[in-house]
């Protein structure tokens, strides 16, 4: 993921019903920065976009959500996935988890919240990412710093006592 700040999420749900109840849930809850497809090769029209989320159901015509995913992590392993799913089978939520979903959520009344729940976890753990990758670059300065301090006084030591 890119932004923890307003992400762009898409949403690949053939369910009318069902992408309008999750995209006000979202909205709600202020994530505004939504676009929704009917499938997976609409998706994949518009990923040059740079999504930091796809959620998506496993099932549909055409590519499946496995597939998309597959195809968008190789371009783009950065864009994290959660699938909305309607599909209670552990075996295949351990197959997509394995394969690099974020997280598999089964579609019952308390989906809404757990999609939620998932996305603030995925922002939490790229701002602390974030976080963390500015501490490094920090600390690998502040030796640069320290190194060159050092080899400056060693280099003015050097060349005062040559001239004394």
């Amino acid at each position: 993921m890119q932004k923890t700040k307003n992400p762009l999420i898409f949403i690949v749900e053939d369910s009318l019903i069902y992408k309008d109840l999750i995209v006000g849930y979202l909205q709600s809850k202020k994530f505004d920065n939504i676009q929704v497809f009917k499938n997976g090769e609409e998706c994949l029209k518009a990923i040059h976009q740079q999504p930091d989320i796809i959620i998506l159901d496993n099932i549909y015509d055409g590519i499946s959500g496995i597939e998309l995913m597959q195809k968008v992590k190789e371009t783009n392993p950065l864009i994290d996935f959660i699938f909305l799913s309607g599909q209670n089978e552990i075996p295949v939520a351990i197959k997509i988890m394995k394969l690099g979903a974020a997280d598999y959520i089964i579609k019952n009344e308390q989906a809404p919240y757990r999609l939620v729940r998932s996305i603030e976890q995925l922002l939490k753990a790229t701002k602390k990412e974030k976080i963390q990758k500015g501490l490094n670059i920090g600390v690998v300065g502040f030796f640069i710093m320290l190194f060159v301090i050092i080899m400056s006084i060693i280099l003015v030591s050097i060349f005062f006592n040559l001239e004394l």
